[in-house]
């Protein structure tokens, strides 16, 4: 790939990350308002199941922000396998609550692999790579498991949207509807996926000028104002719904 490749020019100093803001900050702020705003309204989960896909997606978004300021190839090898989880939830092919369950627990063992390189002070897999195999690692599997996140609007747009109509008409459980809730008229939904190929635009631009990165230099903060955004027009979105369609559209439009 052409990010740039610095790490042999020298060392990083051993001073505390600098980098406070950033895709990481803004996807851990997206990542926990999803999660709270599902959380809030856990009843409609309760009462249908395939809307645990967002507590999934927010799991996974959240996990993926935390990432950033975790650099060692064992905990963002964790972190690209369960970025794997959104498209498979996206796509509405496997239960959503189960796929909602092995995403938590992913980050379950995440979180205790951090929790393990942090207590012993040393990343688990060190002796086992060379510097340049572990910063090649380091970013790689982050800009894998960036790509992951935004084919949650890819599955929306290419998988789900096209077909939502035709399966509807044959039945409510019909094909991924099974699995999946239809969601053509959620405005927030077009708001947020339309939102993520921005923000994964952005952030892999930002990736590609910093390169390894081994110093340690401030990010650009562009993706992390670009989240704020993205939140703040999916929440706009959902009231022109609430005002136009309504939030229970379903009826009225599939009869």
């Amino acid at each position: 790939m052409g990010w740039k490749v610095n790490e042999d020019k020298q060392e990083s100093t051993p001073r505390e990350r600098n980098k406070l803001v950033g895709p990481g900050l803004g996807l851990i702020i997206m990542g926990a308002a999803y999660l709270v705003w599902w959380i809030s309204f856990i009843e409609y989960a309760i009462m249908d199941p395939r809307w645990t896909h967002n507590i999934a997606y927010a799991i996974i978004i959240f996990n993926v922000g935390l990432s950033w300021y975790h650099k060692t190839p064992l905990s963002r090898t964790i972190i690209m396998a369960q970025s794997f989880m959104l498209p498979v939830t996206a796509s509405g092919s496997f239960n959503t609550v189960i796929c909602t369950i092995i995403s938590s627990v992913i980050f379950v063992i995440w979180t205790i692999i951090l929790i393990i390189e942090k207590i012993k002070g040393k990343e688990i897999l060190n002796e086992k790579l060379s510097k340049r195999g572990k910063n090649w690692l380091n970013m790689h599997t982050l800009i894998v498991a960036w790509i992951l996140v935004g084919h949650m609007g890819l599955m929306f747009f290419i998988v789900r949207l096209p077909l939502e109509t035709q399966l509807y008409g044959y039945s409510e459980s019909a094909g991924y509807l099974i699995n999946l809730p239809p969601e053509s008229y959620e405005f927030a939904t077009w708001a947020f996926n339309i939102g993520l190929f921005i923000l994964i635009s952005v952030i892999l631009w930002e990736q590609f000028k910093m390169g390894y990165n081994i110093q340690n230099n401030p990010w650009p903060r562009r993706s992390f104002w670009v989240v704020l955004i993205i939140m703040g027009v999916a929440l706009g979105a959902l009231a022109i719904q609430s005002v136009t369609v309504g939030m229970d559209w379903v009826d009225s439009v599939y009869g």
